[in-house]
């Protein structure tokens, strides 16, 4: 091949676009994006598997104060969610007798001045930063009575290990500066 063909060549494979491919739905582990004032790193990134291709995702942001989670559902549009874990003791008594004892939690819940009512519920396998491997995790969503933008989650991880985390809807274009860490 002379020096002539080899500038002829076509290339065939096509690399990614290093601006445009630095949106939300694309956030890896170690890349950081500003939300609320602040810049958080994507600490994992994970993913629900509720069977029949209903996939959630879910990344973990953490920043030099706290850390959150953000949630993408697709649905007929992407529906986004910012969680925070919060200390299952810290629902009242009847709803973890209720949960222990008959592994279901109430239809509504009182938590925090607000009143949250049950949503969805579900079993998936949960795979944490592109593992084979999917831990089984079963789920109760709540939303609030007023706006529905409000969340209460309970999940179960394994017999008796449960975590509570609340949340609210926010909205892709809360979120800028998206930065890969290399």
């Amino acid at each position: 091949m002379g020096l002539k063909d080899f500038f002829k060549r076509k290339k065939t494979t096509v690399d990614p676009d290093p601006i445009s491919d630095l949106i939300l739905a694309n956030l890896k582990k170690g890349y950081y994006v500003d939300y609320n004032l602040k810049t958080w790193e994507v600490i994992s990134a994970g993913r629900y598997d509720w069977g029949q291709n209903d996939i959630t995702y879910e990344w973990q942001l953490s920043s030099h104060d706290e850390t959150i989670f953000l949630e993408r559902e697709i649905d007929d549009e992407d529906l986004w969610c910012i969680t925070k874990k919060m200390p299952f003791q810290q629902l009242d008594i009847q709803t973890i007798n209720k949960i222990k004892e008959f592994s279901k939690p109430p239809d509504t819940i009182f938590f925090k001045e607000k009143q949250y009512y049950l949503d969805e519920t579900g079993g998936a396998l949960f795979y944490k930063n592109n593992s084979d491997l999917g831990k089984e995790v079963f789920k109760w969503d709540y939303a609030d009575d007023k706006t529905g933008t409000f969340y209460l989650t309970i999940e179960q991880w394994g017999e008796n290990d449960y975590e509570l985390s609340i949340g609210e809807k926010v909205e892709e274009y809360q979120f800028s500066n998206i930065l890969p860490s290399q």
